[in-house]
């Protein structure tokens, strides 16, 4: 286990010289580009050059480049029964501090990076109340303080700090682009694609029948579309110099928001978003534990054990971890 809780590298203040400035910020950003932490291939030159405009603006000043985070502010309630951070979040920010330490290579002043948990997306989309989403993203931040992190992961945020401003005009615009591109054919597989997801994330309430919960479904797929919609109107997330991250290469999302990093998430090669499930270890069959995120899919074809009496992070659920396996396959 110790050997995934990476350890912060001080963040050095440089004077970088102005003929210097490109050649270093390309060097900090190709090194934040490398395989261990993207996802899909790199971007495209018009993107590139975009990215490269923000991260010159702290590399000129010496200082470490912002990269604002996008959080879910909740557990899959479809996958895990509680609302807190697990091992996947600890092994998600760990692989974050990676990625800083990586940057330091090339950069001294490394990665400043700002957690922002899209509330307002699930409140307003799933119908999900903010009290069942204040334990997990309070844990986060327990989490980050536990592990040492708070020079790194400088900062959480809520959505819902600006997203009332939707009301004043961005919800009304957005309804009229999204009627439109809701009734392009081209776009159904997006819609069918979103309401397979909502189905594998939302929980519907008690009670309903087969054609009310799949009206509930659709219904949360199209309110995320509309609040992804006001939220790129707004242009809010593109305030400042900062870079954009998030899991997996935004095709969960109807738009692609651009440009922006795509990053793995628990390790090299996990897409997974942590909060899809439980944080476990994985026998990769050649002799290593890797970490893994269970999701409610994934536990179908998975043995899991469980390894107790663990005392290396302070906080509940952290005294115990799933320990996870590929389960053989059935006899004809």
């Amino acid at each position: 286990m110790r050997k995934y809780w990476h350890r912060p590298q001080p963040s050095e203040r440089v004077a970088v010289a102005e003929k210097d400035a490109e050649a270093t910020t390309r060097a900090a950003l190709d090194a934040m580009l490398t395989r261990p932490w993207r996802v899909g291939r790199l971007p495209p030159a018009e993107e590139y050059a975009l990215l490269l405009a923000r991260a010159s603006h702290w590399v000129r000043r010496g200082e470490p480049i912002r990269v604002t985070m996008g959080y879910a502010p909740m557990k899959n309630p479809v996958a895990v029964p509680y609302q807190r951070a697990d091992w996947a979040e600890f092994f998600a920010l760990s692989h974050l501090c990676a990625w800083h330490n990586k940057v330091c290579g090339a950069y001294p002043p490394g990665l400043k990076i700002k957690i922002i948990f899209d509330d307002s997306t699930i409140e307003m989309a799933n119908r999900q109340s903010t009290r069942v989403m204040e334990p997990y993203m309070t844990s986060i931040a327990s989490l980050v303080k536990a592990m040492g992190y708070e020079s790194l992961i400088v900062k959480t945020m809520r959505q819902s700090w600006f997203a009332w401003l939707f009301h004043f005009g961005f919800y009304q615009w957005a309804r009229v682009r999204l009627r439109r591109w809701e009734r392009d054919p081209a776009n159904q597989p997006v819609i069918d694609q979103m309401f397979e997801s909502a189905q594998r994330n939302v929980l519907p309430p008690e009670g309903l029948g087969p054609e009310a919960r799949e009206r509930f479904f659709r219904d949360a797929a199209h309110r995320y579309r509309l609040y992804c919609e006001a939220l790129c109107l707004s242009r809010f997330a593109r305030f400042g110099h900062a870079l954009i991250a998030m899991y997996m290469d935004g095709s969960q999302h109807h738009v692609r928001q651009t440009p922006a990093l795509h990053l793995a998430s628990v390790a090299k090669e996990q897409v997974t978003q942590p909060w899809q499930g439980q944080g476990c270890l994985l026998d990769n069959g050649r002799g290593t534990l890797v970490p893994w995120v269970l999701t409610a899919g994934r536990r179908e074809r998975i043995i899991v054990e469980e390894q107790a009496g663990l005392d290396l992070v302070q906080g509940e659920g952290f005294d115990r971890i799933p320990i996870c396996r590929e389960a053989p396959p059935s006899c004809p």
